[in-house]
């Protein structure tokens, strides 16, 4: 007879591991169940919990996770979803190219252009799609260096020139040209 040695000294986790959706943890929960369990059984209480759960009306609790059918079953159910959701994808798409085909013959010239436009700006197709072309020129860092002293140069140029002169200078020059027999007038606070 064997007999399990558990480690006490381990400390257990103040909080439960956090997942970010439901497919994560039901695929931690089925790994850990196929690495441990060969052949599960789904009941009909899995069965119904399972649904429960994907469609909102049960909460995914550790309670209702912790059957191993219930897992499976979830499991199951989010792999069709997977499923059905590319092919629905294909399945729009195959419509709309269909469509646009069909309308390609409508009487209205309009109408045809707009299709063969939509048509051809099907990825597979590529005709009409809008490209934009990027091109980068790399330059040496004097090069650069000198582009921006030049740059700088003609700010500090322009401010100068555009400058006002504050109010010292303008009380300055008003001082300094006033005559000694002139008075100034005193301002009275007003």
């Amino acid at each position: 007879m064997q007999y399990v040695d558990i480690d006490t000294d381990v400390p257990f986790a103040d909080y439960p591991p956090t997942f970010e959706d439901l497919q994560s943890r039901i695929n931690a929960a089925f790994n850990s169940v196929a690495e441990t369990i060969p052949d599960i059984e789904v009941t009909d209480q899995d069965a119904i919990n399972a649904r429960g759960v994907v469609s909102g009306t049960i909460k995914p609790t550790s309670v209702v996770l912790s059957s191993p059918g219930t897992v499976v079953q979830i499991k199951a159910i989010l792999d069709e979803y997977d499923k059905v959701v590319v092919q629905s994808a294909a399945q729009i798409r195959t419509y709309v190219t269909n469509k646009l085909i069909l309308d390609s013959t409508n009487p209205d010239p309009r109408v045809r252009l707009k299709c063969y436009e939509m048509l051809g700006k099907i990825s597979d197709v590529g005709l009409f799609t809008d490209k934009t072309e990027v091109t980068m020129r790399h330059r040496p860092t004097e090069e650069l260096e000198q582009l921006l002293r030049e740059r700088l140069s003609k700010t500090l140029e322009a401010e100068e020139t555009k400058r006002l002169p504050s109010i010292d200078e303008v009380l300055n020059e008003t001082n300094a040209s006033a005559t000694p027999d002139e008075e100034t007038p005193a301002s009275d606070g007003r």
